[in-house]
């Protein structure tokens, strides 16, 4: 078939005008595109150019999409608006972070969600790990193993902590120390101060002692009977300005400055004072802190010098706790680079007990005032380093006058008694760096709360078990170890229960067990018990010299225990009662293992009996009671012998290869399905077993506590630890006497072993 194209008409005539016409926006783009000044000669393009394309083609790098640097300076600036880098922006140098104007621009950035940061925060950022807690940024642990070397030092030389995280709350009103005494108890602090001392309190919610804790607070005193400043924890902090503004109906107001509230007769402002707090601890802190520092010549601050040089000299212990003493130093930064001490006049000790009663204190360090001219006298540390070269000595005085808070602590802990400094902020991290380049040693979070725990008293709040900021670290400690638990494969996770019998690995429940150690079945809440007095009988107690009297319902007596024998405690352990053949056992040898056993190691496991078919009559032979048989031949199982001599022209075949993966495949899956239902099952079992368990009788031994605190002790060499105990119980272990000392047992909750130790009341009050 022939198949012919379309006649088309050509036009022997076109209009020329009417044709470009017709075609104008078309002729425009094409114009533009080949006349463009912009383009590299004879090139041309339909789409937009990128910055690189304009450039010839002997030019062109491929990383000039994301680096600017690639272009020739003249068309930087156009190829920066250009460029768009799917990459984050990188970070600056580390020499370029750390300069100081940039560091201080972080500081202002600085916020509560991510964490306050303290004056000293770029100082420890470079030697300690950092961690967010109580709303700050606090030093953890330092990056060098100095661990044992910081508790060596709070024993025989000196360490500073950092304590300026702690909220100052100023209280302003007529007589306002006895306002705030409401919320204390007499009976739960020690011996009283005198005139300005500052003095420990525990704070209570008023009328709901003995619960309603809320945690310490130091009481500083000054001049103004109608001002007080209250010291307390930052996780405390909500709980007490809550109980305190509905107790004495006060209201919050708007200030951008600080928070205040207030009433017609009340002020309450918090951290207005913009002071820095830091503890020294050690025998040679006034030593350390004396050659540190340069005294400024004053006949009004003449009297306070001359006290602290001759408290510095002497014995630490002889010193009252709470003392407070006045200093007005010099610049810091002048005693940087003094290779010897400051010559300070030497000056016997006065024999006299009351020194400050005979002494006027200055108290210009409170006066806001004074303190502020101080800080706007400070030279920037530019203009100081180039005051400081231009002299041969190097700058000894500054025209910035400081005035510094000395407070004694002397409450007979062993790693903690030293003394606490108050000093402006601005000049805070100035007398930082001066007590490092003497020797001082830092520490953190973690030597603190082991310096606790050497000194044998608790830490507030990881240790507190009542108070609102306890709870809460009790919680959030639980969350984290339960998550780590869940994190581990099923077959290395510590069984809890099945194997060990315990109830609560990452908790107390106080409540509970205080319910099981109660006669009546009323609902019960445990509280602590406080009150040194009422702790000084029941040591007396467990000591025989008095008689052990009943206790209020609920109450947890706080201990503390030594062990003799092997053993080295951890939180969470359990405090137990041993039986009369435990103690025999401990008297014979202290060393042997009481080992926890679980109810199934107590049944008796079936002798395996030989089984003969029906038909078939035994044959008659003598059995021996207790032995099994040794037959081989009972005991062996059919193997095939296609899987033992499998052709190799098998193995090879693909089809079968793959067949074979397959089927373990789907075997594997399978397994692990019936095994995850398997482990499902018993899960629920042990869980339903566990909630029906009483918590006292959980264990092979009665429990009576929980450890709330515990470690090998580097300083003593042996295991100590921290808890409380049911006051109920106590009239069960007064009895346990090893070397006339009350004798417990401890297990750890990931392990099988019981290990004695002593027990002891704890009579110190819990301190910040």
């Amino acid at each position: 078939m022939d198949i012919s194209r379309p006649v088309v008409e050509k036009p022997k005539f076109i209009s020329v005008e009417k044709f470009v016409e017709a075609r104008t926006n078309s002729i425009v783009q094409l114009l533009k595109a080949i006349d463009n000044d912009a383009l590299v000669s004879g090139e041309v393009t339909k789409g937009p150019r990128t910055a690189a394309q304009r450039l010839p083609r002997h030019m062109r790098r491929r990383a000039m999409a994301y680096d600017v640097r690639r272009f020739p300076r003249t068309m930087r600036d156009f190829a920066a608006s250009h460029l768009i880098s799917k990459h984050a922006k990188k970070c600056p140098s580390r020499f370029a972070r750390r300069k100081t104007a940039n560091s201080r621009n972080k500081f202002g950035r600085s916020n509560s969600t991510n964490g306050i940061w303290l004056s000293t925060h770029v100082w420890h950022a470079k030697r300690f790990r950092m961690i967010r807690k109580w709303g700050f940024k606090l030093p953890d642990r330092s990056f060098q193993r100095g661990f044992r070397a910081i508790l060596r030092d709070s024993n025989k030389n000196c360490v500073i902590r950092d304590r300026s995280y702690y909220t100052c709350i100023t209280i302003e009103c007529t007589d306002a120390y006895s306002k705030v005494c409401e919320f204390s108890r007499k009976e739960c602090r020690g011996r009283t101060s005198r005139g300005e001392e500052e003095e420990c309190h525990q704070l209570y919610t008023p009328g709901e002692y003995p619960f309603g804790y809320i945690g310490p607070a130091r009481f500083q005193k000054t001049s103004n009977e109608n001002e007080l400043n209250v010291w307390i924890h930052p996780s405390s902090k909500p709980q007490f300005l809550k109980a305190f503004s509905e107790f004495h109906g006060l209201k919050k107001t708007e200030n951008e400055e600080m928070d205040q509230f207030k009433s017609s007769e009340m002020t309450v402002s918090i951290d207005i004072q913009h002071v820095a707090r830091f503890h020294l601890s050690g025998p040679k802190c006034l030593k350390k802190l004396r050659d540190s520092i340069r005294f400024v010549e004053e006949e009004r601050f003449q009297g306070e010098h001359d006290r602290f040089l001759s408290v510095a000299d002497s014995v630490f212990n002889s010193n009252r706790d709470g003392e407070v003493i006045y200093l007005l130093i010099e610049d810091p930064r002048t005693n940087w680079d003094r290779k010897s001490d400051p010559d300070h006049k030497k000056v016997k000790k006065e024999e006299e007990i009351d020194w400050r009663g005979k002494n006027k204190p200055v108290n210009d360090f409170w006066n806001r005032e004074f303190r502020e001219k101080a800080v706007e006298k400070r030279m920037s540390d530019a203009e100081y380093q180039k005051k400081n070269a231009d002299k041969i000595l190097g700058v000894v005085s500054t025209e910035a006058k400081i005035p510094i808070l000395l407070i004694i602590r002397n409450e007979g802990l062993k790693a903690l008694d030293g003394v606490d400094i108050l000093i402006p902020e601005p000049f805070s991290k100035d007398f930082w760096v001066s007590l490092q380049r003497r020797g001082v040693r830092a520490s953190g979070l973690r030597d603190e709360y082991a310096a606790h725990l050497e000194s044998k008293t608790l830490y507030f709040p990881i240790d507190d078990v009542e108070s609102e900021a306890g709870r809460a670290s009790g919680e959030a400690m639980k969350k984290e170890l339960q998550e780590k638990y869940d994190g581990k494969p099923h077959n290395r996770r510590c069984k809890h229960w099945s194997a060990l019998r315990v109830k609560y690995p990452f908790e107390y429940k106080w409540n509970e067990l205080v319910k099981n150690w109660e006669e009546e079945e009323a609902e019960k809440r445990a509280f602590v018990c406080r009150d040194l007095q009422k702790l000084r009988e029941i040591q007396d107690g467990l000591m025989g010299r008095s008689e052990i009297r009943k206790q209020e319902n609920g109450m947890l007596i706080p201990v503390k225990l030594q062990f003799f024998g092997r053993g080295r405690p951890k939180k969470f352990g359990m405090i137990c009662i041993p039986s009369m053949e435990d103690l025999i056992s401990i008297r014979r040898n202290r060393n042997k293992e009481i080992i926890q056993k679980t109810p199934d190691s107590d049944e008796i496991i079936p002798m395996e009996v030989e089984e003969f078919p029906e038909g078939e009559e035994e044959v008659p032979r003598k059995r021996l009671e207790g032995f099994v048989s040794l037959d081989a031949a009972a005991n062996e199982k059919p193997i095939s012998l296609k899987w033992l001599f499998e052709e190799t022209t098998r193995l090879d075949d693909r089809t079968t290869k793959r067949k074979r993966v397959n089927r373990k495949k789907k075997e594997s899956k399978k397994r692990r399905k019936l095994e995850y239902e398997k482990r499902k099952e018993e899960l629920a079992s042990e869980e339903a077993e566990r909630e029906t368990t009483n918590y006292r009788f959980s264990a092979n031994r009665e429990i009576i506590g929980r450890l709330v605190a515990g470690e090998q002790s580097v300083l003593a060499g042996h295991g100590q630890a921290i808890g409380y105990i049911c006051a109920a119980a106590l009239s069960r272990i007064a009895s346990n006497y090893h070397k006339t000392k009350t004798v417990v047992l401890v297990r750890n909750s990931t392990s099988k072993y019981y290990h004695p130790a002593y027990v002891t009341i704890l009579k110190t009050a819990i301190q910040i």
